[in-house]
C-alpha cells in the first residue's frame, strides 16, 4: 500500500446533528454517494469585510474568496496523528469520518451509532475478484481516493453537503466461463448495524442488536451512460450487503444510486392530499413539519387527530431524537382551527416553534387578539 498525503494533525471531534443520508448522482461509473443533510454551514454571502482587512486593502470579493478558502481547508481530510489512517471532519453536519485504507467509518461526536462499508469483492456474480488492499491511497484537500487495480478506483469527497463516495469501474469486468447475468458489489458493513432487505430487494435497512432501525437505503437507482435504467437489486449475504445489476443491456459507465437516510418521517394520522412535508424547520434534535391541508378540528397540542371535520385546517408536527431515533413528541394545531392552511410554513428555534397560517381570516390586530372574528379573508397570521 502507498501512502500519499501531508503530516497535518488530526482534527478535533464536533457536536453531533447527523440528521440523514441522501444521494448525489454522479457521471462516472458506479457511483455509490453518501450525503449528511444537516444544518450545513456556510459563509453568510454578502458577509461584511472586518475593518482591519479593508485597511490592508482586502476588498469584498477577496475577502469572500478567503471565508470559501477557509471553508474549504476546514472539510480536508488529514492523516491521523497516531496511526496510518486518515480522517475528515465535518463541521455543518457535525460528524467524523475515518479512512484506513480499506473503507470508511463516519459517526456522530457523542457516537450514538458508527456505519461504514468496506469493498469486499465485485465482478459478475459466481466469479467476483476479492480485494485486499489498495495499490495505494491518494489524498488531495477535501477528497481521498483508494487505487484498487482492475481499472477500479474508490473515492470519497468531504465538503459542506457531506461525505460523498463512489466506486469508478472504467470497463466492464471480465466475466468467466458459468458466472451469472447480474454484476455484483459486495460489501462488508462496519459498526454495529446489521443490513435486511425488504421483500422488493429494493430498500435496505441498517438495524442495531435490539433490531431497532437507524438508517436505510431507500429506492435502489442504477442506469447506464445514456441515462437507462438497470434492474437491481439488494441481497444480504451473511454480515454482508450485495447490489446487483442486471447491465446486459447497459453501455458504460454505469451508475449505482441509492438513496442511505437515518429516518423516514410520516404523520401520526396520515391521510390523502395533507401535504405533510410541505414546510420543514429543525434545530439540533427537534424538526417541525408542516402538512397545510390535513383535516382535524382539533386545537392547540396533541388533540383528536382522527376528527376529520375542518377541511384543510392544517397542522404541524414535532419530531425529535434520542439516541439516535427519531420519534414524534406533538401534534400542534392551531387554537382557531377551521382557518385553512395551518403550517404552510413552520420555524424552530432551541424550545421556540413558529407556525405560519397564511390564509388565517381573523381581523385581529397584535397579540392574542381575537380569533374569532374572521372577517378578514386571507388576512394570515402566526402561532
Amino acid at each position: 500500500m502507498v501512502l500519499e498525503n501531508r503530516t497535518i494533525p488530526r482534527r478535533p471531534h464536533l457536536l453531533p446533528h447527523v440528521l440523514a443520508l441522501s444521494v448525489i448522482r454522479v457521471a462516472s461509473a458506479f457511483a455509490l454517494a453518501v450525503i449528511f443533510v444537516a444544518g450545513a454551514f456556510a459563509p453568510a454571502a454578502g458577509a461584511a469585510v472586518p475593518e482591519a482587512a479593508r485597511e490592508a486593502g482586502v476588498g469584498s470579493s477577496d475577502w469572500q474568496g478567503i471565508l470559501a478558502a477557509r471553508e474549504r481547508a476546514r472539510h480536508d481530510v488529514w492523516p491521523e496523528a497516531d496511526g496510518d489512517g486518515h480522517v475528515a471532519a465535518n463541521p455543518g453536519q457535525q460528524f467524523e469520518a475515518s479512512f484506513d485504507g480499506r473503507g470508511f467509518e463516519v459517526s456522530p461526536a457523542d457516537r450514538a451509532w458508527s456505519w461504514g462499508l468496506d469493498l469486499v469483492a465485485f465482478g459478475f456474480a459466481g466469479s467476483e475478484r476479492r480485494v485486499g488492499t489498495p495499490d495505494a491511497v491518494r489524498t488531495e484537500g477535501q477528497r481521498a481516493t483508494y487505487a484498487w487495480g482492475h481499472d477500479l478506483e474508490e473515492w470519497y469527497q468531504n465538503d459542506e453537503r457531506g461525505l460523498e463516495h463512489g466506486y469508478t469501474v472504467a470497463r466492464r469486468p471480465e466475466r468467466e466461463a458459468g458466472a451469472g447475468d447480474e454484476l455484483a458489489v459486495t460489501l462488508a458493513v462496519r459498526g454495529g448495524l446489521r443490513p435486511a432487505v425488504d421483500e422488493s430487494g429494493r430498500d435496505a435497512i441498517f438495524v442495531d442488536a435490539s433490531g431497532r432501525q437507524v438508517l436505510t437505503y431507500a429506492g435502489l437507482k442504477v442506469f447506464d451512460a445514456d441515462g437507462q435504467d438497470l434492474p437491481a437489486r439488494f441481497e444480504t449475504r451473511g454480515a454482508e450487503l450485495r447490489v446487483l445489476v442486471d447491465e446486459r443491456q447497459a453501455r458504460y459507465p454505469v451508475t449505482i444510486d441509492p438513496l442511505v437516510q437515518q429516518a423516514y418521517l410520516k404523520a401520526s394520522n396520515t391521510d390523502w392530499e395533507d401535504s405533510f412535508g410541505y414546510s420543514v424547520a429543525i434545530s439540533g434534535d427537534t424538526i417541525v413539519v408542516g402538512a397545510k391541508d390535513e383535516r382535524s378540528a382539533a386545537t392547540g397540542v396533541n388533540g383528536n387527530e382522527a376528527d376529520n371535520s375542518a377541511e384543510f385546517a392544517g397542522a404541524a408536527y414535532v419530531f425529535v431524537r434520542s439516541g439516535g431515533v427519531w420519534t414524534q413528541q406533538a401534534y400542534l394545531k392551531a387554537s382557531n382551527t377551521g382557518n385553512r392552511e395551518f403550517g404552510s410554513s413552520v420555524a424552530i428555534s432551541g424550545d421556540t416553534i413558529v407556525v405560519g397560517n397564511f390564509r388565517e381570516a381573523s381581523a385581529a390586530t397584535g397579540v392574542n387578539g381575537n380569533e374569532a372574528d374572521n372577517s378578514a379573508e386571507f388576512a394570515g397570521a402566526a402561532y
